[in-house]
């Protein structure tokens, strides 16, 4: 399993509706699928500046530049997937409807278990994210949230490291 953060960049995210909201809900999400050692892949599109800070200093990878809508589409991105050995992806990531929904529907035709976290995706306007999310299930792509992602990893409050992931959570 692997984490791919799509395009939370500088220029690009001041103007996703709720963006304050899907900012915690990633952050959290990142965090623990560190903890969880679940390895996270971050891109950027071109022309939108750096990551924005608040999710730049969780993670820990070199964010991967992209011309392509789809991150499947990029040469490096592909390549660093593969090198994860792994057949399911989350993301998160904005836009909704363009970067998002696009490689989501490239990762689902290569062959990919695809998983969507909804409170981690956004786009200008809301109607685009909800169409987005229409377009996705009907695609075959499962939708979730970000809690549900990490506590079904976990999978029980024996884990090892559910109590550091229940103060990530309540945070």
């Amino acid at each position: 399993m692997a984490l791919v953060v799509v395009d939370f960049q500088e220029k690009l995210a001041p103007h996703i509706e709720g963006i304050d909201d899907i900012l915690k809900s990633v952050v959290k999400l990142i965090k623990a699928l560190k903890v969880l050692k679940i390895p996270v892949l971050v891109t950027e599109q071109i022309k939108l500046g750096k990551t924005v800070d608040v999710v730049a200093d969780v993670v820990e990878s070199k964010a991967i530049e992209k011309t392509t809508f789809s991150c499947f589409k990029n040469r490096e991105f592909r390549g660093r997937l593969e090198g994860l050995n792994t057949d399911r992806v989350i993301l998160a990531g904005i836009e909704a409807h363009i970067c998002v929904l696009q490689t989501a529907i490239e990762l689902k035709k290569a062959g990919y278990e695809v998983y969507v976290a909804a409170d981690c995706i956004g786009s200008r306007r809301s109607y685009d994210k909800d169409i987005a999310i229409m377009r996705m299930q009907s695609e075959g792509i499962r939708l979730t949230t970000s809690e549900s992602i990490i506590y079904e990893i976990t999978e029980s409050a024996e884990h090892p490291a559910f109590k550091e992931i229940l103060e990530i959570v309540k945070g």
